[in-house]
């Protein structure tokens, strides 16, 4: 897993509207915002997640055991454990705070939502093997509690051993509360594509199967936003270009096709 650190946003959504046959087209802000918010909180899992697995986790990386992470007032809790029947077994809790202090956690927390989280994981690995076997594509998991009380597992590519960084894939599995059943699967599969991590460049990202700019093409970008003077990503409706401005802050436009 690649450690990348969340750097504050600031979202500028341009109102353009194309009108036709008394129809109008306008660029959906409150989604995107929605979505680019989660990509953000995924980037950050993934870092705590890496830290707590650096820290104190690596006798246990290689032994086929599950890692997840969740948030709680601004302290963040690695889980590593294993499905056994219908409940998960943990080998390790870490918490690390907000001064990125890692150590051992032995105190109360929800059981019933680690369990459900640690299950739908790991259900969602058995689902997605064999799409990994297909595919020469390292992969990371995320796992997160929707507002409805689902559960939603993502796969998106890892930084490559290589140093490329991989987009045009992506895969969400939804579980029931209690991750007892898997309600339904979405994906993404476009043109896959690899990009060198190193000078900075503008880069364009390939979306134009996709009405909008999906979560793992935003996810990418926040990911890996700081290599690139400026990133866009081209979709069948819009443009969404991320630069930043003179103070340093990430600024976004939005142009209707």
């Amino acid at each position: 897993m690649k450690i990348t650190i969340l750097i504050f946003i600031m979202s500028v959504v341009l109102g353009f509207t194309v009108k036709s046959q008394n129809t109008s087209l306008e660029f959906d802000s409150v989604k995107f915002n929605r979505d680019l918010e989660l990509a953000g909180w995924l980037s950050d899992y993934e870092y705590h997640t890496q830290l707590a697995v650096d820290k104190l986790g690596r006798q246990l990386e290689n032994s086929g055991a599950d890692w997840f992470s969740f948030s709680e007032n601004n302290v963040w809790y690695t889980i590593c454990g294993k499905r056994m029947e219908n409940n998960f077994l943990i080998f390790k809790n870490i918490l690390t705070d907000s001064l990125e202090n890692v150590v051992n956690f032995s105190g109360a927390f929800d059981t019933t939502k680690v369990n459900a989280c640690g299950l739908a994981i790991s259900k969602a690995e058995t689902h997605f093997q064999s799409i990994r076997d297909t595919m020469e594509i390292y992969f990371n998991s995320f796992v997160c509690v929707n507002p409805d009380q689902t559960i939603s597992v993502w796969f998106f590519p890892a930084l490559q051993p290589s140093g490329q960084a991989i987009y045009g894939c992506e895969w969400e599995f939804i579980f029931d509360k209690r991750a007892a059943n898997m309600i339904y699967q979405k994906s993404f599969v476009s043109t896959i594509a690899g990009v060198w991590i190193g000078k900075p460049r503008e880069l364009w990202l390939n979306y134009r199967t996709s009405i909008s700019p999906t979560l793992g093409s935003l996810f990418f970008v926040v990911s890996f936003r700081e290599y690139f003077t400026r990133i866009s990503i081209n979709t069948q409706t819009c443009t969404s270009t991320i630069s930043k401005d003179q103070s340093g802050n990430y600024l976004w436009k939005h142009k209707i096709k």
